[in-house]
């Protein structure tokens, strides 16, 4: 880890000796010989990642590397602040004026520079000669350079496989389902126990979304409980599932609400990770028992949880795998989507039975060992070395030992990544997007010439979850992209306890939250359901961030936080403006404040020039101010809801990955922006002048993906829609007008479509003979009026690829019509709102079908009832069907 810290500062001077040169006036050669010497320094740490685990001595060695590296750049920072406050202290002077001004006039800043720069050199020189008392050797000088091993042009996408579909779990999925539909009436709560890293989650999953717990249930709802669980969090969270709306109510109020939205439904409730008794003792009264055989199920690692919560039902006791179920698990995840069989030989077979005794048949510890060999070559000298590397280090068979190999075996800048999730709370499910701008805006990822920094950072979350470091909850619609995952919980305490050890992140929480100073040093500071913070004093940190924050005291803060890289208060509802003293916070890259209550964005957001994220989506911002737009470095900027006014054709944003959802306005008729890195673009027109505004932007936008626009006015002149047919979109919204037509036509749709939705189109006639044409079309929603007629048709062979198709709002529907054939690949259809719809559709000649999501007049209700529906036969193969 120590050589991350390094690595990731020694490319900060560097950057900085090239991009800022005017604020470094008078210190540069100083810094470069800084930057100098912490380059030989990553040599020497090289030796150190495996010696500083069993060497106290040279774990205090690194450690001193580590704080000389910090103060260094907390002094570099430090400078460029007052350089650049001085700098726009003098308004009007010429830019030449300026320069010469910081050299010769801020004598005393400079003189303090040099002289704390000068300090921290005599403290590496010591530092690097104490090094031979402790034998650390310059690897230099060993294996020509220690080169780190590169991040490949795009990493393989292996396709997620779930261990227990084929390893174990089929015996123990089959007797809980059994027991979850045994005829007792009352509601019951079973329970599946077992030590971290047995697959208890997994196994819950797998019964969950079994087929005949779909069909048993009216309704399924799946909460993760964990340690440091909030009471009316976990409430709200049920009750969303079960309405679809996000209300946040108050204790008694949500357990009203939950009471009567169960009392009429045969429910199945998951809770799972549970660690206390009191979460059971708190939540049951919000699940009534009607008599109905209604379930709840509960993973827990602790037997008198279980007992507790329903003491005349046996606990479901999880036990290790054996010798050829661990064997097995370990060469699937190493062969990946390959043929074990056809691939695996003998000798490898024989010294995979060698490391399944070393994981001692933990499931997690085979997967990540597993994760570990998929990236290693299918020989048996690479295997004898993994194998010889646990052999030494895993003492009694301890699965955080064999986890902390998986960890030392990352490349340097993935350690940075896999500790960086330690800030995250407890089963929290990640957005990868999210995620992978912070990594960014952290100094993690290398850049390379080819492709876009987030395209690297995708290839390093494709690497941690390759080597089950990480896992994937979810994928985007073009099934490459990972959308959310998250992380096992022995994983993370994996990671909380290297990142507490190395100072990488203070993690505070309700156990030490009244604590008068910091828990340990740390460079970032992460809080986990706290009310606020008390008075505390954090110096240098670089990040801050909030999970579940009520009420901080956001303003009385950010004074002394001017070093501040990231800031992500998600969730605080007291932010309503941000205070003037952040203009000063010019080393911030990520602004994050989504779902507060922020108001305004104050005109000085132009002094944050190295600014690369703004999001401020679920908020009450209406105007972005036009200082915004002067800030080059911008690769996204976030926003709920159209209404902010898009940047002005003069702005020059060359790096501008992401803009969504902003008001064009009128002055683009007479030019437009530098905006042609942009890949994702939401945009709402006012007037009728977006043909021709559409036709230059997609004349220029070579690298657009996913498109929004909303038209509140019909077009005149141009036919907007003929110029998508020439671009790479993927995915594609139109919301309003946004055609005179009334029909649609497939030439008018980007061929590689992947996404579409349409809301509010009028269209008059049936737009499914032209959309099922388009050939890789994967999702598909039609909402609010988008279609105004009563019949729709899918024929043979149509909708090759679509996996999941959403009606809402149909209100004219009053038949669709699918032709045997059609839509062979749908595994999700949802119709929602389509008042009119009379007709079941054939839903039986769709072979993949598994949810039907329902909200349909009583007419159509009662045909496909399974007591008596003459057209029940239609749904009666899909796993799950939701009716509300």
């Amino acid at each position: 880890m120590a050589v991350s810290v390094i690595s990731f500062i020694v490319n900060k001077l560097g950057n900085l000796l090239v991009q800022e040169l005017t604020l470094l006036h008078g210190v540069s050669d100083q810094i470069e010989q800084l930057h100098r010497e912490l380059q030989r320094m990553q040599c020497f740490l090289r030796d150190t990642d495996t010696k500083r685990k069993r060497d106290e001595g040279v774990r205090h060695w690194v450690k001193e590397i580590c704080n000389v590296a910090h103060q260094a750049e907390d002094v570099i920072d430090t400078y460029i602040i007052n350089a650049d406050r001085y700098m726009r202290s003098m308004p009007g002077v010429p830019g030449f004026l300026k320069r010469y001004l910081l050299v010769t006039t801020d004598i005393v800043g400079r003189r303090r520079g040099m002289a704390q720069i000068t300090d921290i050199m005599n403290k590496i020189a010591e530092i690097s000669a104490s090094r031979i008392t402790y034998g650390i050797k310059n690897l230099d000088d060993e294996n020509g350079g220690g080169v780190e091993r590169p991040v490949p042009a795009r990493m393989p996408i292996v396709p997620d496989v779930e261990d227990s579909d084929v390893v174990a779990f089929d015996g123990h999925m089959s007797a809980l389902v059994k027991q979850l539909l045994h005829n007792s009436e009352k509601r019951s709560v079973m329970s599946i126990v077992g030590i971290g890293g047995l697959g208890k989650t997994t196994l819950a999953r797998k019964v969950y979304n079994s087929v005949d717990v779909k069909r048993k249930f009216d309704t399924r709802i799946w909460i993760t409980v964990s340690q440091d669980y909030g009471l009316v969090k976990l409430l709200n969270e049920i009750l969303e599932q079960i309405r679809k709306d996000k209300e946040k109510l108050e204790q008694r109020e949500v357990i009203e609400k939950l009471r009567g939205s169960l009392k009429e439904k045969r429910y199945l409730i998951v809770m799972d990770d549970v660690w206390s008794r009191d979460v059971w003792e708190q939540m049951q009264v919000a699940f009534p028992d009607e008599r109905n055989r209604s379930r709840v199920l509960i993973t827990t690692r602790f037997l008198n949880v279980a007992k507790y919560a329903d003491p005349n039902a046996t606990p479901y006791e999880l036990c290790l795998l054996t010798d050829e179920e661990s064997l097995e698990l370990l060469l699937l995840k190493a062969f990946g989507n390959q043929d074990v069989e056809a691939n695996c030989p003998e000798d490898l077979r024989n010294l995979g039975r060698q490391l399944v005794k070393l994981c001692g048949n933990l499931p997690l510890a085979l997967v990540v060992v597993g994760g570990l060999l998929s990236i290693r070559e299918k020989e048996y000298s690479a295997w004898q070395r993994v194998l010889e590397t646990m052999s030494w280090h895993v003492e009694g068979k301890k699965c955080m030992d064999i986890l902390a190999l998986s960890y030392e075996d990352l490349p340097h800048h993935l350690k940075s990544c896999f500790l960086y999730l330690a800030a995250f709370p407890e089963d929290i499910k990640i957005l990868a997007r999210k995620l992978i701008r912070l990594w960014i805006a952290e100094g993690f990822i290398p850049r390379h010439d080819r492709g876009t920094i987030e395209e690297t950072a995708e290839d390093c979350l494709e690497e941690l979850t390759q080597r089950c470091m990480v896992q994937v909850v979810s994928r985007k619609s073009n099934r490459r992209s990972i959308k959310s995952c998250r992380v096992h919980d022995l994983l993370r305490e994996l990671a909380v306890s290297e990142a507490k050890e190395d100072g990488f992140v203070i993690i505070y929480n309700k156990e030490n939250q009244d604590a008068a100073s910091p828990p340990g040093p740390g460079r970032r500071a992460t809080f986990h359901n706290l009310d606020g913070l008390k008075g505390l004093t954090i110096p240098n940190i670089r990040s801050l961030l909030a999970f579940n924050m009520r009420q901080p005291n956001f303003r009385d803060y950010v004074a002394q936080l001017k070093l501040l890289r990231v800031i992500d208060l998600k969730g605080a509802d007291n932010i309503k403006s941000l205070h003037k003293e952040i203009k000063a916070m010019i080393h911030l890259r990520y602004l994050g404040l989504r779902s507060t209550c922020l108001e305004v964005i104050p005109s000085s957001i132009d002094y944050l020039q190295n600014l690369e994220t703004l999001d401020v989506t679920d908020t009450n911002v209406k105007d972005l101010p036009p200082t915004l737009w002067k800030i080059k470095k911008l690769r996204h900027v976030l926003i709920d809801a159209f209404g902010p006014e898009g940047p002005p054709p003069s702005a020059n944003l060359p790096n501008l990955q992401t803009l969504y959802r902003v008001e064009v306005p009128k002055s683009w008729v007479g030019g437009l922006p530098n905006i042609t890195s942009v890949r994702k673009l939401g945009l709402r027109f006012g007037f009728q002048d977006r043909g021709k505004i559409l036709s230059s932007l997609l004349e220029k936008l070579h690298h657009l993906l996913s498109l929004t626009v909303e038209a509140v006015t019909i077009p005149s002149g141009i036919d907007t829609r003929a110029f998508l047919c020439h671009h790479h979109i993927q995915s594609m919204e139109l919301i309003g007008r946004w055609c005179t037509s009334t029909t649609v036509g497939s030439h008018e749709f980007p061929p590689y479509l992947v996404k579409l939705r349409l809301d509010g189109s009028r269209l008059e006639h049936d737009p499914m003979p032209t959309l099922e044409k388009l050939q890789h079309l994967r999702v598909l929603e039609l909402k609010m009026d988008s279609y105004l007629g009563e019949k729709m048709i899918c024929s043979a062979g149509g909708f090759p690829q679509l996996q999941r198709l959403r009606l809402f709002g149909i209100e004219q529907l009053e038949e669709w019509c699918l032709e045997a054939g059609a839509m062979q690949k749908i595994t999700r259809v949802s119709i929602v709102g389509c008042r009119a719809l009379r007709v079941v559709p054939e839903f039986q000649r769709l072979p993949n079908l598994q949810e039907l999501e329902l909200m349909v007049p009583r007419e159509f209700m009662d045909r496909i009832s399974v007591d008596g529906g003459e057209d029940h036969y239609k749904i009666r193969n899909v796993q799950s069907v939701s009716i509300y």
